[in-house]
């Protein structure tokens, strides 16, 4: 597998927001979102920075960290076909891993020590129309739908397909949560529309803290 890099930080964002974490970022992605922040997770050009690893490398990678919270990340992981072995392989180890999706592809795996966090691309991405509703129908109460949204327009959009979502889904539902596309929109924006929409009173408004602690464009954590 291509692997950008493997290291220790906090969770920034979702379920696990503040909590010490390993990270493996993979490399490639099928999407090419206007705002990305990682593009050295997927750009051509950042190719030859990667390294070329087998599931055991990555797990004794992760198992010198020591730390059993374990974050997979691009690029988009689920395009590789490797993934579901190197999840297997994870969980045989104890750890309780944190897949996070860009919205196009249905998860292959599933697993009680696995969830995933599905990123559904509004408009302000360019990418909305590659979103694949019978992925995000996978999804359990242990997942989460996460909206970056860089305006209101974003946040009505996010509210119409939830409402339809909502009325599909079977089970319980994945958590969600709206966070700020960084510089386009404020949080307190946000928050208001929550609080102006009650069929949303089960969201959560959420920043990413990483980019607050650490310089917004710094890598490696």
């Amino acid at each position: 597998m291509k692997v950008v890099e493997i290291f220790k930080s906090v969770e920034g964002e979702g379920l696990r927001a503040g909590l010490c974490c390993t990270f493996i970022r993979l490399f490639g992605c099928n999407l090419a979102c206007s705002f990305c922040d990682t593009v050295y997770g997927w750009q051509k050009e950042y190719e030859k920075d990667t390294t070329e690893m087998s599931i055991e490398e990555i797990t004794t990678a992760v198992d010198e960290f020591g730390i059993k919270a374990v974050t997979i990340t691009g690029g988009e992981p689920l395009i590789h076909k490797e993934l579901p072995f190197l999840l297997k392989a994870l969980v045989d180890m104890g750890c309780e891993v944190n897949v996070e999706t860009n919205g196009s592809i249905i998860p292959p795996f599933n697993h009680v020590n696995v969830f995933y966090t599905m990123d559904f691309k509004t408009n302000a991405s360019g990418m909305s129309a590659k979103m694949n509703k019978n992925a995000f129908l996978r999804l359990s109460g242990r997942d989460v739908i996460k909206f970056v949204v860089g305006s209101l327009a974003d946040c009505n959009q996010a509210k119409e397909f939830l409402l339809d979502y909502w009325k599909e889904h079977v089970g319980e539902h994945p958590q969600v949560f709206f966070s700020p596309v960084f510089g386009c929109i404020e949080a307190k924006e946000i928050v208001a529309f929550l609080l102006q929409n009650p069929e949303l009173y089960n969201c959560k408004a959420q920043l990413q803290l990483h980019k607050y602690i650490w310089d917004k464009n710094q890598r490696g954590v």
